[in-house]
């Protein structure tokens, strides 16, 4: 670790009225719940988007007729379904940018957890 990072940490440490290892080795336990948290977030996301982008197909496709219903119509139609559809576009990017910014952390967070701790130190 740089000398920059020593002082930082040693900085940090005693304002916290802690010692220096004590704090790393805070950070460093923290690093895999972080992790579990990051990646309950992209889980959580992930099946929101996927409902809404489900819902929105589910109201705006035209049903086949049927016996009981021979003109079936879509609940939603032109300018609504337009923008329905522009909101779960919306949402999909959201949710794919969000998880592949967060897949640096995550993988950082359990396979090298001293490379997490430094990176929440330099934020």
């Amino acid at each position: 670790m740089d000398d920059k990072y020593q002082a930082l940490i040693e900085a940090l440490a005693s304002k916290l009225g802690t010692t220096a290892e004590h704090l790393w080795g805070v950070l460093i336990r923290q690093a895999p719940m972080s992790g579990i948290v990051d990646i309950v977030l992209c889980v959580t996301i992930s099946a929101a988007t996927v409902w809404f982008v489900a819902l929105v197909k589910h109201n705006t496709t035209e049903p086949k007729a049927t016996k009981e219903n021979e003109y079936p119509y879509a609940e939603w139609k032109n300018e609504v379904a337009f923008i329905a559809w522009i909101a779960a576009f919306v949402a999909g990017v959201f949710a794919l940018s969000y998880i592949t910014n967060t897949a640096h952390g995550i993988v950082s967070a359990f396979a090298n957890p001293e490379y997490w701790a430094l990176k929440q130190l330099v934020k």
